[in-house]
């Protein structure tokens, strides 16, 4: 059985998120901007801009805690004191 989310499934041209003319995708080509407006879809691919009608959807997952850091080498003793006289 082959899993396919539901946007695969939906067929049809996609819409343009600024102007919101449909543009048909052609399999192997990657559009960077729209054929129309000339809207660069980078910052909507990266998200770092949301589709129309995406604003209110739910929050990206937060990014990964950092790696904690090594321990450090212990420290080594002092010199012993010379003896007083």
């Amino acid at each position: 059985m082959c899993f396919r989310p539901d946007s695969a499934g939906a067929g049809g041209p996609m819409k343009c998120p600024e102007c919101g003319k449909p543009i048909q995708m052609i399999a192997g080509i990657k559009l960077d901007k729209c054929p129309f407006c000339k809207c660069d879809f980078t910052p909507y691919l990266n998200g770092e801009k949301p589709l129309p009608g995406q604003e209110g959807a739910a929050p990206a997952a937060p990014a990964a805690p950092g790696a904690p850091k090594a321990p450090g080498a212990p420290k080594a003793p002092g010199a012993p004191k010379a003896p007083g006289m």
